[in-house]
């Protein structure tokens, strides 16, 4: 139980809360009013964070990998939720997105055709620009159009003769998914994505959550 305050000697009574704090100063209601501000702030600031989340991705993925807009379209998707027990809940936002490899030749897939060389030769195969500035050759890759889809293929091995098929089955090539292009698990330019997408949020959300306090403490 509390201790009383005797009347005798009390030379200035401040009244922290209950009604006469509200009375004589209205500290409750400022408290309380810095506290709804924050609340509002956040909700706000978070509505603009999950509108900018998905954008912010695409970007930093596009800005490493060499991967078309159109392509990454419908691979992403914002959910908001909370994590931890009553009490102890942190809530946040994350971004989902597909765990399916594109297809290689979304990456830049170009291929010059079954030309051969003055030597006899046969002309590079396939190749793609997964990573900016890092054009690859696939052997033995080469660009087909089946069942309406163009893309880049290779035909299966043939472990007895120790070389691929003249003809026969022939299966696509593919590149990373759009899940770990950003998510940074063991690949330094998904690391890049990951880092750059976090900053580039963090750096938004805080600046956000000022501007939206400073406006709702005033209101």
């Amino acid at each position: 139980m509390a201790p009383r305050i005797r009347n005798r000697n009390s030379a200035l009574k401040f009244f922290v809360n209950g009604r006469r704090a509200r009375d004589l100063h209205g500290l409750t209601d400022v408290a309380g009013g810095l506290l709804d501000a924050y609340d509002v702030s956040v909700v706000r600031a978070t509505t603009g964070l999950v509108r900018r989340a998905e954008p912010a991705a695409k970007r930093n993925i596009r800005a490493v990998y060499n991967v078309r807009a159109g392509t990454l379209a419908g691979k992403f998707r914002i959910d908001e939720g909370a994590k931890g027990r009553r009490g102890d809940r942190d809530d946040l936002i994350s971004i989902w997105a597909s765990t399916r490899d594109l297809p290689l030749m979304e990456f830049g897939g170009r291929w010059r055709g079954p030309a051969r060389r003055k030597s006899g030769a046969l002309a590079p195969g396939a190749s793609a620009e997964i990573v900016r500035g890092q054009r690859k050759v696939y052997d033995s890759a080469f660009v087909a159009t089946i069942q309406g889809r163009r893309a880049i293929r290779v035909r299966s091995y043939d472990s007895g003769r120790g070389r691929r098929h003249g003809r026969g089955p022939v299966r696509m090539l593919r590149g990373p998914s759009p899940f770990g292009m950003l998510s940074g698990v063991d690949y330094e330019p998904a690391r890049q994505v990951r880092d750059a997408t976090l900053s580039e949020l963090t750096t938004f959300y805080f600046a956000e959550l000022k501007r939206q306090f400073r406006m709702n403490r005033s209101a």
